[in-house]
Parts: C-alpha cells; structure tokens; sequence
C-alpha cells in the first residue's frame, strides 16, 4: 500500500462508516413512519367498528352512483367487513382491541354472507363471495382450532357455490350487465381484475382445504389469459378487447389492475416471468405513479387520463404488496418505500386512507387496503 494511501484510508473508512449510519438512521426511520401508519389504520378500524361488527354505512350522497339497491349495499358492507377483518388479522401490530374487532367481524361475516343478485343489472355480490371466502379461508389456516370452524368451512363452501352460480359464460366474474340480455348466470362480459380477485380468494380456499372446483377455476384463468396484451397490460374487462389501445387497456390505464391479474395467474400456477412482476411495479410505483394519483377522489368514474377511476387506487397498491413475496430481496428493498409513499396521498388525519367516495364504505375498505399493503411489506 502506497504512502498516500495510507494516508486517505483512514478518512475513507471514516466515511463509510457515516454513510452506512446515515442509511441505517433512513432505514430506522422509515421503520418507524410505517409502524406509526399502521399503529394509526389499526386504531381507526377499531374505533369505527359498527356495533353488529361490521363497518362503513348506507348514507349517500349525491354522486354516489348504482348499488342503490337492497342487495347491492349489502354486498359492499359485507365485502368491506371481510377486508377490514382480513386486515386487522395480517397486521404485526396485534392487540387485544384489535383481535376482539375481527372476531366481532368474522360472526358479521357468519351471520351475513349470504348476498343475494337484486337486479339483472347488478350483481357486486362477487365482491362480498370473494372477500368473505378469503377472509374465512385466511382465518382456518391461521386458527384450525377456533370454535367456529366447522361453521366457517360451511360459508366458505357456499362461497365458493355462490361464485359458481354467477361466473359469467365467458368463464370471469364481473359487477354490472351493461347490455341486454340480462340473465341468471350473467352473460355480459367479465371484468379481468375482479375475475383476478375471485381466483385469489379461491387459491386461499384450495389452501385451506375448501374444495374448490377445477373446471369453474380453469375457466377463470383462461378469461383473464385472454385479457393480457402483449404491452404488458390487461384489458378491463373481455368485452374490451375489441379495443385494446383504448386508454384504459394500455399499460398506464392497467397499471392499478394488472399486479391482480398476474398474482391470479402466478397462484394458479400459469406461467409468469419474475420480470413481468417486477415491470407491473415499475409502472405502478415509478413510471405511471402521477399518472394513478391525478384520479384520486374525482367522484366520476373513470373520468381521469386513460380512464383511471380512483377506486383502482388502493385496490391496485394492495395487490402490488402481494408481489413482493414472489421477488428477491433486492426488489423488495427497492419497492418498498415506494409503495409507502404511494399510500400517502390517500391518508387523512385520522389514520384512515380512502381514494374514491363511495357511500360511506370507502374509509373502512380504504383503510383496510391500506393497512394489508402496509403489513405485507412490512413482513415481505
């Protein structure tokens, strides 16, 4: 070693050792801005739990659109309550509030899952099948031995029978007959990330060990095969592939529905690239990030750029947390602060997140989005 090495070398580690202090006080900080918005999404979810153990209400307001029926709002409070509970649940911060809530949520979920079509034009009670079968299936696995269990594998079985029922005839799920004819089994299109949504909560049930049916879950999978583009991207719905260079097809309309869609695939086993994961969160959380944010809370749907609706938000950010455990370290690391950030714009005083109004369900199902992709990152 030269003299005048020697010399520096000592200067040089002296430098090292502040720059791997200042990134170890980042990373410390960071670690505690996370726990504090979680600490935060925990207490407002208790605090706002409704006395029957759901949460959210029926109070509208002038431009709050369809679901104005019945069995539309229920599908919305139940499928708000799964997620709410699904969320206190995968939380690292647990306590003995938080645990009561989501019992207190799971006998909601018991007593009122049983969402009925009320119109051949609506039909969100896929929303509620799905997140109840999820919610009920992430609960057995986690406590077999909960006194409710038999009880439990019974709704889950009829969850399960509920989605069949109403699978469209293109093999996906969907929320709205927009054209006649409306039938029974729905024979309007499917829409790509709510038939990702209900194959999510299916493969949770197949873990579990819910019996779930081959031939419905194939049909599935091959809608939402037949929406992906080779931009990357994933139309809306099946009926939009007649347009897939409409804005809301291409990768900047998509990217708050694709990490869905690819999860969906990857859990079924069909094949997904580690790379088409990692490009979905490049999109999301850096490409086409302000792209996402600029529809947040516009009360209109889909009337931002490439028709993004703010309710692709959260929605979106929670399903990119479920790709993290499917990547290397090196890509969590990177995505993380960024899909924390990403939260952000959705948070209120309060410690709840909401990103599109929307009767008053939008602060509990918000904040339960929030809170899952907070506490999978935490622990990817």
């Amino acid at each position: 070693m030269s003299a005048a090495w020697r010399k520096q070398a000592p200067l040089l580690a002296a430098a090292l050792c502040l720059l791997l202090a200042a990134r170890s006080g980042a990373a410390e900080a960071a670690t505690a801005e996370r726990t504090q918005l979680i600490h935060a999404a925990v207490e407002w979810l208790v605090k706002n739990q409704n006395a029957d153990g759901g949460w959210g209400g029926r109070q509208t307001a002038s431009l709050d659109w369809a679901a104005y029926t019945r069995g539309s709002l229920d599908a919305f409070e139940v499928a708000s309550a799964a997620l709410c509970v699904s969320a206190l649940a995968a939380s690292p911060e647990q306590t003995d509030a938080s645990r009561e809530a989501a019992s207190r949520g799971i006998d909601f979920l018991l007593e009122n899952h049983d969402i009925k079509r009320p119109n051949g034009f609506e039909h969100f009670g896929c929303w509620a099948h799905a997140y109840v079968l999820e919610c009920l299936a992430e609960h057995l696995a986690a406590a077999p031995d909960d006194p409710r269990a038999e009880r439990m594998r019974a709704v889950s079985a009829r969850m399960v029978e509920r989605l069949e029922t109403f699978q469209a005839l293109d093999g996906g799920w969907g929320y709205l007959s927009l054209e006649p004819p409306r039938t029974f089994r729905p024979s309007f299109t499917s829409m790509s990330f709510t038939t990702a949504t209900c194959l999510v909560a299916l493969a949770r049930a197949r873990d579990a060990g819910i019996a779930v049916p081959e031939a419905m879950v194939e049909k599935a999978l091959r809608s939402v095969e037949r929406c992906a583009t080779p931009a990357g991207s994933f139309t809306y719905g099946e009926y939009w592939r007649r347009a897939p260079a409409q804005g809301i097809n291409q990768p900047k309309g998509s990217a708050c529905r694709t990490p869905a869609c690819l999860l969906a695939l990857d859990l079924w086993e069909r094949p997904v690239a580690k790379d088409a994961l990692r490009r979905a969160l490049e999109r999301l959380l850096e490409d086409d990030a302000r792209l996402q944010i600029v529809a947040l809370r516009r009360p209109v749907p889909h009337e931002s750029h490439y028709s993004i609706s703010g309710y692709f938000y959260l929605y979106g950010h929670a399903y990119a947390a479920r790709l993290f455990e499917r990547l290397p370290q090196s890509d969590r690391q990177r995505f993380a602060p960024l899909l924390e950030r990403a939260l952000l714009p959705c948070r209120e005083p309060d410690g709840s997140f909401w990103d599109y109004p929307f009767f008053h369900f939008h602060k509990p199902y918000g904040t339960a989005y929030a809170l899952l992709a907070l506490s999978r990152i935490s622990n990817a």
